[in-house]
């Protein structure tokens, strides 16, 4: 069979789903409680400052997600009916000049719909997020709120609302509306702070996700093949170039962790040779394709603790052409795409040879590296590494991006989670 072909697995959607980053899952599951207060509009300005002044080490940055002001009306249902149950909103008597009644408030009387003060919204009942409950006690808080307007000047006792909300910004558009909903109201930015752009992952999807199916098939017929032979696990990985506008394999591998160093299939006990991994032999594969095409003896580089010789008539047709430059430095700009995700060994492996992408069919909750958002599995819950080796900058001196493409799971089912592939 040829290197570059493979037959379309016949299950498989061919969608690719983005992996979430750790930094992502931190900021869905991660909230605080912060106090609000009612204030009319117009004293808003007023209290902001009175609350950075008497809390100076508070920033805030921190909550600038959240929507600082808010109107009855944009608040989720719960609190709506938390703050005002139905028989204290009849008492609203304001319009705010779109005929929806304002709750009413400690601030009473409110003004009636015709003043133009209403219309203008300037007496009209706002709720102020005010800042997490951390910075004061309630008592203190209090105090503070009554020495400033509106308080100081309507001689109205501050009423403090407790609300818990995302401690971190929302990462799409989506998750901003569903905090909205479930939280309070977002302020959604077009980023994402905690991962690669939205943008830069769409580019990147629809520009892969046309040939993935058959890159993830060719990795499937790699695993079987060598799996066949007895001398490892079925899983296996296939390595692409598109850098030259058309996609190019650079290296098919197998899992060979059970090939004694003759080349006989060893008695499957313990871990193997773990340098033998797929992912640890397509490395090296690519590495010594390098060196041939630099003009090195070829002699010189058959001998290889990572196994890294073909074995299979899939392996050897990427393997034995030469296209790739001498000069490209490890394994930047090269996609690789696997049949499960792979473990923390080979997920590291992946980064420090600098991948541009990787893709995966199966995930592997209790050995893989990759995914941040596993918690593991029914039989073993909350066992997942969740390590999201792929992108943590702030640790790890590289990124790349990252898929999952659950639709093509064509992978033996012996495969167990707790195999490290």
């Amino acid at each position: 069979m040829a290197a570059d072909t493979a037959p379309a697995p016949t299950a498989a959607t061919g969608q690719l789903v983005p992996l979430r980053t750790k930094d992502e899952v931190r900021a869905s599951l991660e909230t605080h409680t912060v106090y609000v207060v009612e204030i009319p509009a117009r004293f808003a300005n007023a209290v902001k400052d009175a609350i950075q002044d008497a809390a100076p080490d508070f920033k805030a940055a921190e909550i600038s997600h959240l929507r600082r002001v808010v109107q009855f009306k944009y608040l989720p249902a719960h609190l709506q009916k938390q703050f005002y149950p139905p028989a204290r909103l009849q008492r609203g008597i304001c319009s705010n000049g779109d005929d929806e009644p304002s709750p009413a408030s400690l601030f009473i009387p409110l003004p009636s719909s015709d003043d133009e003060s209403c219309t203008k919204g300037e007496n009209t009942v706002r709720f102020f997020l005010l800042c997490p409950t951390r910075c004061f006690k309630p008592a203190e808080l209090v105090a503070i709120l009554r020495k400033n307007p509106p308080f100081s000047v309507m001689n109205v006792y501050p009423k403090l609302l407790y609300v818990t909300v995302p401690a971190l910004a929302p990462t799409s558009a989506e998750q901003a509306n569903q905090w909205s909903e479930q939280y309070w109201p977002i302020a959604y930015k077009n980023t994402n702070p905690y991962g690669p752009h939205p943008s830069l992952v769409a580019r990147n999807t629809v520009e892969i996700e046309p040939e993935s199916n058959r890159w993830l098939a060719l990795a499937s017929t790699a695993a079987a093949e060598i799996s066949q032979l007895g001398v490892g696990e079925k899983v296996g990985c296939v390595v692409v170039d598109r850098t030259r506008g058309t996609s190019e394999v650079i290296a098919v591998a197998g899992d060979c962790r059970w090939r004694s160093p003759l080349g006989d299939a060893e008695a499957h006990t313990g871990p193997g040779n773990v340098m033998a991994h797929c992912v640890q032999r397509a490395i090296a594969m690519v590495a010594k394709k390098r060196l041939r095409m630099a003009g090195t003896n070829p002699t010189l580089l058959d001998r290889s603790l990572f196994c890294d010789v073909p074995l299979t008539e899939v392996e050897k047709a990427p393997y034995d052409k030469d296209n790739i430059p001498a000069n490209g430095y490890l394994c930047v700009d090269l996609d690789i795409y696997l049949t499960h995700e792979p473990c923390v060994m080979c997920s590291m492996a992946i980064l420090h040879s600098r991948f541009k992408r990787c893709i995966f069919s199966k995930r592997m909750p209790l050995t893989g590296g990759m995914t941040a958002d596993t918690a593991g599995t029914a039989t073993n819950p909350g066992k997942g590494l969740q390590h999201g080796i792929f992108w943590r900058p702030s640790e790890l001196n590289w990124k790349f991006l990252a898929w999952e493409s659950p639709g093509n799971a064509d992978s033996d089912a012996s495969i167990a989670d707790t195999v490290h592939v």
